[in-house]
């Protein structure tokens, strides 16, 4: 059969309400359009830190010797995170209010806008100050933009998975990382080797910014031929839905939280380590050549997409809980060895151990959709899994890359290493101190949303 018929019970009257129907061809033009969007916005995302990396210290920060001025690129990537609380606060409060949808298509045409103006900043040497200034605002619109993006597709995404299957629907939007990482070091690649570096750096590295234009129109055309959820349809014709969210957030569900935000820090850290830290770091410190660094980055990305939805599915089968562990703690373990096939700086060692590194990591991402969105009642599902991601990614992930740069000065790569396992037993402790959510089935979908004393709407 190509479709699922479901029959839920008003939690206000007991009787049984009208029956929601879910496609097969629902479920996967969903996770097509979320994983497409969320890679599009990604892209965005990404390019700064390659660019931060590379270009934007001689560019915008020419006054500082190279450490310092990759250390001041860094402080302007990490802006972008001061914004994500905000971002995701919002869009959390939205989205549980008035749908998942609506939300995704801001915060795309948010990021859109932002990044095709990053490709349009005239450099230090033409406005002075001004040039840095104007590339934070617009870095905080980044990071603004994506404060609700993650959550809201994997939410679109779990909230339409048929039974069984939520981790593995769930882990299509993280997959959509290793995509738009791909494409982000993709074009930075294909523009380094069509021009000269005078080139690249003058008008070159403007190109990847600007193609946004054309991806942002893609990804709203198809994000707008989607459905909202069902889960969230049925909220709202049982008028569940709350009129604060944020406060319902913080009342009464402190402890998810708390697990949320320590679960995720063993996902930012770790990931801005194995992404826009070891470009600065392999360019830098080992100096091997830009071209050959984003080459092997771009190599590792289809193993981390395969491996990504593996996790996912993974989960379905033997919990959230224990995938999610057993990657948290091997990503700590193998930081040692894959920092010192690293440092060999040939093209091989450098895949191997990004491979190492980031293969146990996206183990645990890809269960991290599903995971999240079942530690949340439906009315704030939006806003506790936005703001747990938001906090962690301003806690752990804002600086991660100039920490990891200071750190790798003072005690080499052994000390970032340190920092991953650090993380690392934070997260893996904060999955499972809770255990597995026992309160899950019943937010199974297809249940009843629970009903509230009061701060509903209708």
């Amino acid at each position: 059969m190509d479709s699922e018929r479901e029959t839920v019970r008003s939690p206000h009257s007991g009787e049984t309400a009208a029956p929601i129907q879910r496609t097969k061809k629902d479920t996967r033009r969903v996770a097509t359009a979320s994983t497409i969007g969320t890679a599009i916005e990604y892209y965005d995302y990404f390019i700064f830190g390659t660019a931060a990396a590379t270009v934007f210290p001689a560019l915008f920060f020419p006054a500082f010797s190279p450490a310092a001025g990759t250390l001041a690129a860094f402080a302007a990537f990490g802006a972008g995170f001061l914004a994500r609380p905000l971002g995701a606060a919002v869009a959390g409060h939205y989205g549980d209010r008035i749908g998942r949808k609506t939300m995704l298509v801001i915060t795309l045409l948010v990021m859109g806008v932002a990044t095709f103006l990053i490709g349009l900043l005239p450099p230090y040497s033409a406005i002075g100050v001004w040039a840095p200034v104007m590339l934070v605002v617009l870095r905080l619109a980044q990071g603004f933009g994506v404060g609700g993006e993650l959550p809201g597709a994997q939410l679109m995404c779990v909230e339409h998975a048929p039974p069984g299957r939520r981790g593995f629907f769930g882990s299509w939007p993280q997959s959509a990382s290793p995509i738009g990482l791909a494409m982000s070091t993709g074009a930075f690649l294909i523009m380094s080797a069509a021009v000269s570096d005078e080139q690249f750096t003058h008008w070159g590295w403007r190109v990847p910014f600007l193609l946004t234009g054309v991806l942002v129109g893609v990804g709203m055309f198809i994000r707008l031929k989607t459905h909202e959820t069902p889960e969230f349809e049925r909220m709202r014709e049982q008028s569940a839905r709350e009129k604060m969210p944020i406060t319902v957030f913080f009342r009464d569900a402190r402890f998810q939280a708390m697990r949320g935000i320590g679960m995720y820090l063993g996902v930012t850290v770790v990931y801005y380590v194995v992404t826009t830290f070891l470009i600065a770091y392999a360019t830098g410190t080992l100096a091997m050549p830009r071209t050959t660094v984003l080459f092997v980055i771009l190599a590792t990305q289809p193993f981390f997409f395969a491996i990504c939805l593996g996790g996912g599915a993974l989960s379905d089968r033997f919990g959230r809980r224990s995938i999610y562990v057993i990657g948290t703690l091997t990503t700590g373990v193998v930081a040692f060895p894959a920092f010192a096939l690293i440092d060999r700086a040939t093209p091989v060692s450098l895949f191997l151990g990004i491979l190492l590194l980031g293969g146990f990591l996206f183990l645990y991402v890809g269960v991290q959709g599903a995971f999240f969105a079942e530690l949340f009642d439906v009315q704030i599902r939006y806003t506790g899994t936005s703001l747990s991601i938001g906090i962690a990614t301003l806690v752990g992930g804002a600086f991660t890359p100039a920490v990891g740069t200071l750190l790798a000065e003072r005690f080499g790569s052994v000390g970032v290493a340190f920092l991953v396992l650090g993380v690392s037993l934070i997260a893996a402790t904060a999955a499972w101190v809770g255990g597995e959510d026992r309160a899950a089935a019943q937010r199974e979908l297809g249940a009843p949303v629970p009903a509230r004393p009061s701060g509903q709407i209708s």
